[in-house]
């Protein structure tokens, strides 16, 4: 973790990144330590906006904690920094990596779509949503960890993690009536994602987005990714281990977190990282 003195992230803040959004707290330790407290800083407002649809009883309430957020990074832009522990540490991090503001309003825009009660039309549909949030996240860290460098490279590792995410995330949404699968994969199974069912039709909605996500990841490892970039897009390694997981014939997402034990992530992350691949 980074040493509290020198970021301006807090350090309640970092904790609840080990806890809640371990993949990418990992993966931000073998960023370079200079930039390392702003990746996290990145993560973290992730982390604020994923849970918001869970603290509210309704969208109307849901929306109205999205605009503050757009409000309070505007603010920022303008040189303003509102009253959140996360904004001195999103203000540093803007300011290292001239990160652009329609970047964040692409983001925004992704997570409060989640708030929605409609599954996603098809994988297609899906996927373009993990590539707005979690590809806008990844473009952000890449211009973070490699300055000026293009990392439209991270793009396809992002939308593979992003998809795993989503399958990670289904049994939270669907206890607020929300699908994070596809409609035509579910084939009109809604009420028994909503109920926490595992129908065969659900567990092969799961079990093609897993194979797709997989897939995704293989063929961006075809190309190389440039070795400074690595550490933006490292937490996407980790897919593999997510998709056997649903691949299991008797694993239920709906029941059992899905979940990697830390050791193993931890040696597979430094594995990658020492060899500079995703």
């Amino acid at each position: 973790m980074p040493d509290a003195e020198n970021s301006l992230l807090p350090v309640s803040v970092s904790e609840q990144l080990r806890k809640f959004d371990s993949d990418r707290f990992l993966s931000a330790l073998f960023a370079p330590t200079d930039v390392r407290p702003h990746l996290l800083a990145l993560y973290a407002l992730d982390w604020e906006l994923k849970r918001i649809p869970g603290l509210v009883s309704e969208p109307m309430l849901g929306a109205i904690r999205f605009q503050w957020w757009r409000d309070t990074i505007g603010a920022i832009y303008q040189g303003e920094h509102p009253g959140h522990e996360l904004v001195p540490a999103l203000a540093a991090a803007i300011e290292t990596g001239n990160l652009p503001p329609e970047d964040f309003h692409h983001w925004l825009d992704a997570r409060e779509d989640e708030m929605s009660e409609l599954p996603f039309v098809d994988l297609a549909s899906m996927e373009a949503h993990a590539r707005r949030a979690d590809g806008t996240i990844m473009s952000m860290a890449g211009q973070l960890v490699g300055g000026d460098e293009s990392n439209n490279e991270l793009a396809p590792y992002a939308a593979a993690y992003g998809l795993v995410d989503l399958l990670k995330r289904c049994g939270a949404a669907a206890g607020r009536r929300s699908i994070f699968l596809p409609a035509d994969q579910i084939d009109g199974n809604e009420e028994a994602v909503f109920s926490g069912r595992l129908t065969d039709q659900v567990s092969t909605a799961f079990t093609v987005v897993a194979r797709h996500a997989r897939e995704t990841l293989n063929t961006a490892r075809k190309t190389s990714v440039s070795r400074n970039l690595v550490a933006a897009g490292l937490h996407a390694g980790l897919v593999p281990g997510y998709t056997r997981l649903f691949a299991q014939k008797d694993f239920d997402p709906f029941r059992s977190p899905p979940d990697i034990p830390a050791y193993r992530r931890q040696i597979s992350l430094m594995a990658r990282a020492m060899r500079g691949r995703i």
